[in-house]
């Protein structure tokens, strides 16, 4: 048997999807029936909103709709990745035309999905629009290096966009465009994205419909723009209780992983695999990158203590997720205490799901919270926000008449195996973590109040953090404030973008050995120092860091500072 390579290996154990080829896309990926229903409202008429959190598939769902439509040329599919937007925000600190620079910047984006859907559905471009797309390449090239220029090159609006897709559409003989629009919302600050909503609903006609990939939770939408009305919601986030995921995980394993690498599993592969996908909490990137944890392990000869492995490996993507929420804090600095209280809420609720269920059998564990309703408006914000990091999920509501009305969340199966919160005692069998998540009881659940969790008062923690005034420090008194109220300096706003990149490697969501072993092993020690890593200091002989993780490192840096 062949060795396999590392390119191969890199391709296999690839995080994410737009790096993948048409023909690994459709060899790896197997889908849900419910993500197959998903996946034909993406391919059909109508705007749609994709949600799901970071490694949920939408990026898998967008390609796979883009490669589809491509080969039936049933309608002209644009894919187009809004991945480095954050790039473009220290604009809006500096430049009072920031918001028409970022549109066109969007506009132009578009065109250049154009051109690579020239590659895979030839489309007999003009010269003018040849010419409109080299602009466009120059000016997104400029823009996402930092660059500042005074206007655009172009000025594309629109109703201009809609024409010229109608254009090219009638030219190949197909009467609609679908716009797949990738890393979209999400990947934009607060300004950025109510823009991109306008821009989004302008996009809409009889001929042309967009598709956004978003966040649940931290989406901010335009005033204009009303969910359900204007766009259809769709969830991508498989989900772990439903009859077939565990068979549609498994289906993903074997068709992506080939026998040799799986092999090293040993005799308890199946319940080994069955459990990194119920810790996966449905998101079929995390039971990936889980699954070659082990097998890179398993490769250096800890095939004798897979067990161990296996639990250390599920305890370490726990940390990454919960890593990812408390980024937030980062990416948001306005919801800073918003993150705190929630990282309280989450170690309640696994302290409350323990001692629940310390007395109950296999088939009885808890894994889900109800909270009396109503909730207040800071603790649905706060429960948004650990639902975009995937930490908890939206379930249905819970209605026991006079008893009381209640909005019943899962909390992520990984955070809850690492945290013990099953209470399954010490001499628990693999095969006791899968039952146990496995085969839920409806009934097993935690009735609370928020109180119980947070404490009385906790409203009163949940204030937005706005920076004082630089040059007194004196506080603001409102969040768009301009001007002190006191010096009467006007008041800056840092750069997300900036700081995001002066963030040291620990803030990364990675294992705690892989960012011991980087600062042991190379000088990288931020996270620009990681995007600026030209010299591949991770691949050097002695780094200790494999070809796998050497390229998931620097894409776990690429999407800190954007998604």
């Amino acid at each position: 048997m062949s060795k396999i390579s590392d390119q191969d290996l890199i391709s296999i154990f690839e995080q994410r999807a737009e790096y993948l080829s048409q023909a690994e896309l459709e060899t790896w990926t197997r889908l849900s029936i419910a993500e197959q229903q998903v996946l034909d409202k993406l391919k059909g008429p109508g705007a749609k909103l994709l949600s799901g959190p970071r490694g949920s598939g939408k990026s898998t769902l967008l390609r796979r709709a883009f490669y589809e439509l491509c080969k039936e040329k049933s309608a002209l599919p644009i894919y187009v990745n809004y991945a480095r937007a954050l790039a473009l925000e220290p604009l809006f600190q500096t430049r009072a035309n920031a918001l028409e620079l970022f549109r066109q910047w969007v506009f132009a984006k578009l065109l250049l999905g154009i051109e690579d859907t020239n590659k895979e559905y030839p489309l007999h471009l003009d010269a003018g629009t040849k010419a409109l797309i080299r602009k466009a390449d120059g000016y997104v090239r400029m823009m996402e290096a930092g660059g500042t220029p005074e206007i655009a090159p172009f000025a594309i609006g629109p109703s201009e966009m809609l024409e010229l897709l109608r254009d090219i559409s009638s030219g190949v003989g197909v009467s609609r465009a679908v716009l797949l629009l990738d890393d979209a919302a999400h990947a934009f600050t607060f300004r950025q994205q109510q823009e991109f909503f306008e821009i989004f609903r302008e996009l809409r006609s009889r001929n042309v419909s967009a598709k956004a990939a978003i966040y649940p939770g931290i989406t901010s939408f335009s005033p204009n723009f009303q969910v359900g009305h204007e766009a259809e919601v769709l969830e991508a986030w498989l989900q772990p209780t439903s009859d077939s995921f565990l068979s549609t995980m498994r289906d993903i394993a074997h068709h992506r992983i080939p026998g040799e690498l799986l092999s090293k599993l040993g005799a308890n592969g199946k319940e080994y695999i069955d459990l990194l996908a119920l810790a996966s909490f449905g998101l079929p990137r995390g039971f990936l990158n889980m699954l070659s944890s082990v097998i890179d392990e398993a490769q250096k000869g800890a095939t004798n203590r897979l067990r161990k492995t296996v639990l250390d490996t599920i305890s370490d993507h726990a940390e990454s997720v919960e890593s990812v929420f408390h980024n937030l804090g980062l990416r948001l600095p306005r919801f800073s205490n918003y993150v705190s209280t929630g990282e309280k809420f989450q170690d309640a609720a696994q302290s409350a799901l323990r001692n629940f269920n310390i007395s109950k059998k296999l088939d009885s564990k808890a894994t889900v919270i109800a909270i009396s309703r109503p909730l207040s408006n800071e603790l649905e914000k706060i429960l948004k926000m650990l639902e975009y990091a995937g930490l908890v999920r939206k379930q249905s509501d819970l209605s026991k008449g006079e008893k009381g009305q209640y909005h019943r969340y899962s909390v992520h199966y990984g955070a809850l195996i690492a945290s013990t919160s099953l209470s399954l005692g010490r001499a628990y069998k693999i095969t006791d973590i899968v039952e146990a998540l496995e085969v839920q009881s409806a009934h097993a659940l935690i009735k609370v109040k928020a109180e119980t969790l947070l404490g009385k008062g906790y409203e009163n923690q949940c204030v937005l953090a706005i920076p004082p005034c630089t040059r007194c420090g004196t506080p603001r008194q409102l969040e768009n404030q301009r001007f002190c109220m006191h010096c009467g300096a006007e008041l800056q706003t840092a750069s997300i973008y900036s700081e995001l990149l002066k963030a040291t490697i620990d803030k990364l969501p990675l294992p705690r050995a892989k960012i011991e072993a980087i600062k042991h092993h190379t000088a990288i020690r931020t996270v620009q120092d990681l995007i600026a890593d030209d010299e591949q200091s991770l691949r050097r002989p002695g780094s200790y860091i494999g070809p796998v993780w050497s390229k998931r490192i620097k894409t776990v840096a690429e999407e800190f500072l954007s998604v």
